[in-house]
């Protein structure tokens, strides 16, 4: 009888996960075909196989751009190299025996000229002397029929800041040196946050090919297989000058660089808004770049990607970020957390308010055609507000809504500082409760 039960477990949870996985492929080939939430995983496709030679629609032609360097000292030539910033591209690039230019640079503004270019995801960057300060350290871009996608007539330009004029070191020389980085501060229930140090700035590379990220909104509930922006997580009305947050770094199966032709992205991040005036930071997976996760951040204020590329971010790790008001400087901050105390600031903005009306730790999910990327399951295991200058546990004082839009899912362990989010599960304990 006992190898009878078993025999049919095993064919139970055989059936359902092969029934699971037609109904995905089949959601994938046509969203339409799925009318109602199912207890699956969202549809999604298989990320494909990078070409081992360009796709024929591949054009080739000559970029010319204007780059402007500023803030140099005129006995120094720092070297502005293009690169190929996917394996897509890099293959092409191979595959057609492109060579990409590398040239020193001074001061002033030029034409610079890429000859046989094809089409492909590029990043330019300035390789300044280590005491610089780069802003930005590179620009991303997508080049199309021999045109810069969405800014072909754009400006690169690169400002270098002396050590003279910064305010706090470049982290790219700062953080080799230092060694007394310790793990995370333990839990409090209340820490001031003038403890939080700020001990260098980190250089960013702005993304000028993407479209900008909408703002959070308070809208009706998007279905199963709809399309646009999906909130996974808590968010409080709570007046606060502050969010902070840990989360865990996961891998979804978002197709890399945009086989399907259509946007998306994951996100998990701290955000801040007054409306549509709101600054955010975390980390990111998107279509567009290659199939790894970036450190980033985003405010209405600039209104581009901006990444961190030289953090080099694994599944399994933990990305600690929060975004606060700087009464001393007037600004909104970023930050990305060093270890200890200490903290890399990412973005400074001005929002035009000192306190925030509403404040997120939680889970964001892009997609442009309703073929949602498949989220594993992140734990959310820090969550602080900011107020009257103390950084207070995010908890039941604050009144605070929790999101699940579908075809994602929010499980609450410690209101609300601790939860995971993910995609829907296979309900195989019930097929085992149901076959005994």
């Amino acid at each position: 009888m006992l190898n009878k039960r078993m025999t049919n477990r095993v064919l139970l949870i055989s059936l359902v996960f092969s029934f699971a996985a037609v109904v995905i492929q089949a959601a994938a080939a046509d969203p339409a075909a799925l009318t109602s939430p199912l207890p699956i995983p969202a549809p999604f496709d298989s990320p494909l196989p990078l070409p081992a030679t360009c796709p024929a629609t591949t054009k080739q032609a000559t970029l010319t751009i204007e780059v402007e360097i500023v803030g140099l000292d005129a006995k120094h030539s720092p070297e502005l190299q293009l690169l190929a910033d996917t394996a897509q591209t890099t293959a092409c690039l191979a595959q057609r025996k492109t060579g990409l230019l590398q040239i020193n640079v001074r001061s002033g503004a030029r034409y610079v000229n890429f000859t046989e270019i094809p089409d492909g995801f590029y990043k330019l960057v300035v390789n300044a002397p280590a005491h610089y300060f780069r802003d930005p350290a590179g620009y991303l871009f997508q080049v199309q029929n021999g045109q810069i996608v969405r800014q072909p007539d754009f400006v690169f330009q690169f400002r270098l800041v002396p050590p003279a004029e910064q305010t706090l070191p470049s982290c790219r020389t700062f953080e080799p040196e230092f060694t007394s980085v310790s793990e995370s501060l333990p839990m409090a229930e209340a820490i001031p946050a003038a403890t939080q140090q700020d001990i260098c700035w980190a250089e960013r590379t702005i993304d000028i090919s993407r479209p900008p990220k909408q703002p959070e909104r308070s809208e009706k509930k998007l279905a199963v297989l709809n399309s646009g922006y999906h909130y996974i997580g808590p968010v409080t009305t709570q007046d606060n000058q502050g969010v902070w947050g840990r989360n865990t770094v996961v891998d979804s199966n978002i197709p890399h660089p945009e086989q399907t032709g259509k946007r998306r992205f994951i996100v998990e991040r701290v955000y801040v808004d007054n409306g549509d005036r709101w600054i955010e930071a975390g980390w990111a997976e998107v279509s567009w770049r290659d199939d790894r996760q970036y450190i980033y951040e985003f405010d209405y204020v600039h209104n581009v990607w901006t990444f961190f590329d030289e953090y080099l971010l694994v599944p399994g790790m933990q990305v600690e970020t929060d975004v606060q008001y700087d009464a001393n400087l007037g600004m909104w901050k970023a930050k990305y957390y060093l270890g200890g105390n200490y903290w890399r600031v990412l973005a400074m903005a001005d929002l035009g308010v000192t306190v925030a009306d509403r404040g997120f730790n939680r889970g964001e999910v892009y997609t442009e055609d309703g073929v949602h990327p498949l989220l594993p399951l992140s734990c959310f295991d820090k969550g602080y507000l900011l107020i009257d200058g103390v950084w207070r546990f995010w908890d039941t004082r604050y009144l605070t809504d929790i999101d699940r839009d579908a075809s994602y899912q929010c499980d609450m362990v410690e209101e609300y500082h601790r939860f995971n989010i993910h995609s829907p599960i296979v309900f195989v304990p019930l097929v085992l409760k149901n076959a005994q």
